[in-house]
């Protein structure tokens, strides 16, 4: 949710700033299709209920991480569009915390408390995936790569309350460099 909503703010700072957003459509993204492949990926693990025994074998696993794969082929296909490889080392930085925890995000109890969704910690287990997300519930302690999970947190009364990863604060950068580079230039290469 946080990056839709870097998105969007990327899309409202390149009118700010004199940006056309026509400009956009023009953008040379080679294969779009393996973006879309993974996202659509994605989509099927966070709304699918959590697997029983999950883990590094199981398929909503095994998919989500093809689908971070997926998405370095495409930034790497697209690597000479200014701000794809700042995507790139941001999904690097996810993929990497990731597969340091059995293949899903870590989120710890207190940052789902302090986004307002404490309801969900009544039913879950450290290393249980919460409902509808790609994170996976552990404490601090436990986690490897602590500083590169989920643990930027805007809570209530922020309109979308959220936690993030450094790796989502990367993307959203690489996310707006790439939509004021592409909506401010008459033409691109």
């Amino acid at each position: 949710m946080i990056l839709l909503a870097a998105l969007v703010l990327s899309l409202l700072i390149a009118l700010i700033t004199g940006g056309r957003l026509s400009r956009l459509a023009h953008l040379p993204l080679r294969h779009p299709w393996l973006a879309l492949l993974a996202f659509g990926l994605q989509l099927s693990v966070i709304y699918a209920p959590p697997a029983k025994a999950p883990g590094l074998l199981s398929v909503q696993t095994g998919s989500l991480l093809v689908s971070y794969l997926m998405l370095l082929v495409f930034v790497w296909i697209n690597r000479r569009l200014t701000g794809m490889l700042i995507v790139g080392l941001g999904l690097v930085l996810n993929l990497s915390v990731m597969l340091a925890n059995g293949g899903y995000m870590p989120i710890t109890p207190e940052a789902v408390i302090r986004v307002g969704h404490q309801h969900e910690l009544r039913a879950l287990e450290p290393g249980e995936r919460l409902t509808n997300t790609k994170d996976v519930l552990l404490p601090r302690e436990q986690t490897a790569l602590w500083f590169l999970s989920d643990i930027f947190v805007l809570p209530p009364p922020f309109p979308i309350p959220s936690v993030f990863s450094p790796g989502d604060a990367v993307i959203a950068a690489g996310l707006l460099v790439l939509i004021l580079a592409a909506s401010h230039r008459s033409s691109l290469s």
